[in-house]
């Protein structure tokens, strides 16, 4: 999938995952959408792909997409949003590549659409 080693220096940013659920906004009675966390906060180390895995799926449902590394976690699911902490930005979950390795150390590729949720994004 994604080449390199995984440094801790690699890991940049924070992550929550979660759902949108709506709420009863009190002001106006209308329904209003918020992001409810089902993690603590995550690093995460954005991955890039090679040239020939670019030309691999460009034209599929994929080529839309980007690609962060976090820490293994059984409970990550596709159902799930992740939200970036620093912009509040919210984005689809494609596909989650799991490490079942039996190493102590493990990391999950988290594939996610490249840009935030048009109903949702964060703002």
């Amino acid at each position: 999938m994604v080449s390199g080693k995984l440094k801790p220096s690699n890991f940049i940013g924070k992550v929550e995952f979660g759902t949108i659920k709506s709420v009863d906004n009190q002001n106006t009675g209308g329904k209003k959408k918020i992001f409810v966390s089902v993690s603590h906060q995550m690093r995460f180390a954005p991955r890039s792909r090679s040239i020939t895995q670019s030309d691999t799926i460009f034209g599929t449902d994929i080529q839309e997409t980007k690609i962060i590394a976090v820490r293994h976690n059984m409970e990550l699911s596709e159902n799930l949003k992740v939200m970036f902490v620093k912009t509040g930005k919210v984005h689809d979950i494609k596909y989650i590549s799991a490490d079942e390795s039996n190493s102590p150390i493990k990391f999950d590729y988290i594939t996610i659409t490249k840009e935030p949720l048009g109903v949702f994004d964060g703002t």
